[in-house]
């Protein structure tokens, strides 16, 4: 049975930050009994999840599709929210070799394919693919059953001796060497190849320095993935909805820019303060530890929690994502004939060599001895030699277009420091253009001849565009920078620990409270923090 708060020991409880990990531990502490207050700095709920439509035309503007991974439909089913989904089909594609995922055994395709276009390394991409087929199988193993956070195995009597007690002796294991296994996917590459291209093909569209076992075990994702009919905004709508008519309350347009944490008092943009007893934080941490006075606390407390906010305030965050919007004049078929709704495409044999790292950074540190022609022209070798994720929303469901047209999405990862620094020089409009036409001049090259002249309307959004929607640092889309050691837990064996805070009556979820991250980890570190706010709840009695 459900655990329901007597109206004794019913708590205040305020979250802040309405994205997916923010909505799911709200429709779970609603459900439980507690008051309920949602505060929202944008002016819709699900953060980077969301989508838009012009003249007949939806895109998504975060995730382009959700990976289930065990927890996304066990959360639906847990909380009775029905979401239509369908399969988010996926297709990879370097050069004019494409691959289609329907099951692991299209991951041969892939391997043919590296094999037919670097002929001179076949044994190399032989151990290749005993690291894909291993991490495959890993994680497979943690997709296989339903996440215990939102199915309790005590409860099914028959599930828990037929499918969930089978399952505890692989996961553990798979637990223990991940969390042992902790190199990046460069590191194993280089250890297995020199060719630095071919070590590009396969890892450059994952954030840098990922974990090789989530990177190599991607391919069993690619089957898992799921999308919401009518576009990804439907399933923050879902969540929302279910906090709403279960008596919780949402207040949208409000930024926390202040916390009295020995008070229990917030404060928003416009001075009005709102009290609580427990307080989940599920925005960005860094702002998190910018707005906290903790001058009313003990001398040992205030060192605490300022110790743990100079360890976030000091690492670095992830890349964020450049993406652009266009709808073409042209039948769904067309695309559908080259691949899945889900692509990612790499046009060009070379890779980004250095492009993403040394040259960058090289960048970076110079940037006012930059001339604008050296940075144009690091930035049209970046978005040649780059990997694609193109989204085609009117592949997964028919509704998403006007009749014989498409709507594209067009992302590439890019470094959200870089645009700040384009942005105070006052090139920002001409850059964000340039990245435009680089792009769009090497899909017209390579995989898409002739659309450009069929394009109907483009928009963009940039880094910058992140930044000043979501108020995240540096316009991060998955939390921390893998190249440091985050901050927070990075293995499942450190899950459990992520609603902890330093601050009394403080907790936290979402994206910076684990790494590397996603929406179903959102979710999940959403759910752990709602338990933990309800125990202590019910110890405040």
């Amino acid at each position: 049975m459900r655990t329901v708060v007597s109206a004794k020991a019913k708590k205040k409880i305020v979250i802040v930050g309405a994205g997916i990990a923010g909505l799911t531990a709200g429709a779970y502490i609603k459900r439980s009994g507690h008051e309920l207050l949602l505060l929202e700095k944008t002016s819709d709920c699900g953060g980077l999840v969301s989508s838009f439509s012009r003249d007949g035309f939806l895109f998504d503007t975060g995730p382009r599709a959700f990976g289930n991974a065990g927890i996304l439909i066990p959360m639906l089913e847990d909380l009775g929210i029905e979401l239509p989904l369908v399969k988010g089909e996926v297709s990879t594609g370097i050069r004019d070799h494409i691959v289609h995922y329907e099951s692991n055994a299209d991951i041969d395709d892939f391997i043919f394919s590296l094999q037919k276009l670097f002929p001179e390394d076949i044994d190399e991409i032989e151990e290749i693919d005993r690291y894909i087929r291993k991490y495959t199988r890993m994680t497979a193993t943690l997709n296989k059953v339903s996440n215990p956070f939102f199915k309790n195995p005590l409860k099914y009597w028959k599930y828990l001796l037929t499918k969930f007690l089978p399952w505890l002796p692989s996961f553990f294991s798979v637990v223990l060497r991940t969390s042992i296994l902790c190199k990046s996917i460069e590191e194993v590459l280089k250890s297995i190849s020199a060719n630095q291209s071919l070590n590009d093909m396969v890892s450059q569209h994952f954030f840098k320095e990922t974990p090789a076992s989530f990177a190599f075990g991607y391919f069993e994702n690619y089957q898992d993935y799921k999308y919401p009919l009518g576009g990804t905004r439907e399933l923050p709508k879902a969540i929302e909805q279910n906090i709403l008519f279960k008596g919780g309350v949402i207040q949208k347009n409000t930024e926390v820019i202040r916390i009295d944490p020995y008070e229990k008092i917030l404060t928003d943009q416009n001075g009005k303060a709102y009290s609580y007893d427990l307080l989940l934080w599920a925005a960005d941490l860094k702002t998190l530890y910018r707005s906290i006075d903790c001058e009313k606390y003990s001398s040992k407390l205030q060192n605490s929690i300022r110790a743990e906010g100079q360890k976030y305030l000091s690492v670095s965050a992830g890349e964020s994502v450049f993406s652009i919007f266009l709808a073409v004049d042209e039948a769904p078929a067309v695309f559908r004939n080259i691949s899945k709704g889900h692509f990612i495409y790499t046009p060009q044999l070379e890779g980004l060599g250095e492009l993403h790292r040394k040259q960058l950074e090289q960048i970076k540190q110079n940037f006012d001895k930059t001339a604008k022609h050296e940075l144009f022209e690091w930035l049209k070798n970046f978005c040649v030699y780059n990997s694609y994720e193109i989204s085609i929303p009117v592949l997964k469901d028919s509704s998403l277009a006007p009749e014989s047209k498409t709507g594209l999405i067009i992302s590439l990862m890019f470094d959200g420091e870089i645009f700040e620094m384009v942005e105070k020089a006052g090139w920002y409009d001409e850059f964000r253009e340039k990245t435009m036409e680089y792009i769009l001049d090497n899909l017209e090259k390579s995989i898409y001849p002739g659309f450009k002249d069929k394009i109907i309307f483009k928009e963009s959004a940039t880094p910058i565009t992140l930044m000043n929607m979501f108020k995240t640092t540096n316009g991060a889309i998955t939390g921390w920078s893998l190249e440091e050691k985050p901050p927070v837990p990075n293995s499942l064996a450190g899950i459990t620990s992520t609603a902890k805070t330093a601050i009394p009556y403080i907790y936290k979820a979402g994206q910076w409270s684990y790494s590397p991250s996603g929406v179903p980890i959102a979710i999940l570190t959403g759910k752990i923090a709602a338990g933990a706010i309800q125990k202590k709840a019910l110890r405040l009695g």
